[in-house]
């Protein structure tokens, strides 16, 4: 771990050892925080018992389920960085999916969700 001092002084010079699975567990991370978005939302979507909303709610609960089993399966870093763009790529892309599927009350029920929820689908 040390490399041998040749110069006559004391200090010692150390190598950096790269911590394994560093990158790993950041993705996790950051997929774990977005799976708890998902769950907010997939509960505040629940809520509006609107028949058009439940399609969405089913393939959200769907994705989420799937993320769920990645991680528990174990994930490399190329499939959960996969995995988070696509689940951020599908939060950014709410507020759009809700004014087409409720074209006059959509755009205010995103807003009225981001605020419930504490976010900006669009800084996703």
């Amino acid at each position: 771990m040390s490399d041998k001092n040749t110069e006559g002084n004391n200090v010692l010079l150390f190598k950096r050892v790269a911590k394994q699975g560093s990158a790993a567990v950041t993705i996790a991370a950051e997929l774990r925080e977005l799976l708890i978005v998902y769950d907010q939302l997939i509960v505040l979507l629940r809520e509006t018992y609107d028949d058009g909303l439940d399609s969405l709610t089913d393939d959200l609960v769907v994705s989420v389920v799937g993320c769920r089993e990645a991680l528990a399966n174990g994930i490399d870093d190329k499939t959960g960085l996969e995995m988070v763009k696509k689940m951020r790529a599908g939060l950014h892309e709410i507020p759009r999916i809700l004014r087409s599927i409720l074209p006059g009350l959509g755009p205010r029920l995103g807003e009225s969700i981001e605020r419930k929820l504490g976010v900006q689908f669009s800084k996703y």
